[in-house]
């Protein structure tokens, strides 16, 4: 059973090389930074984000809804209220991901 969490996506700006179009209802797959797993193994891992809003002021692109981990041996545990990460679609930066 996979562990899904609540979660705030702060976007990073079109122009400073995020995404031009944001997903909306649709599972979009992205990389997380380097984390450690529960062996101690540092490594990029597949997240994937469910964006249920976005809401677009001056300055500020955010997203509302779930995320979680594609594999069982991902750090599950580090998906708690208040932790934050960098996630990347290849090798650009496109978001920071907050568990609220």
């Amino acid at each position: 059973m996979r562990k899904t969490v609540e979660v705030a996506v702060h976007w990073t700006d079109e122009h400073l090389g995020g995404k031009a179009v944001l997903p909306d209802k649709t599972p979009y797959y992205v990389t997380t930074d380097l984390l450690k797993n529960e062996s101690g193994i540092e490594t990029n891992w597949s997240l994937v984000l469910e964006i249920e809003r976005n809401t677009e002021d001056v300055g500020s692109r955010t997203g509302l809804g779930k995320a979680y981990f594609l594999v069982e041996s991902a750090p599950f545990s580090l998906l708690r209220k208040g932790y934050s990460l960098n996630v990347y679609e290849g090798g650009r930066y496109v978001a920071m991901v907050e568990v609220v």
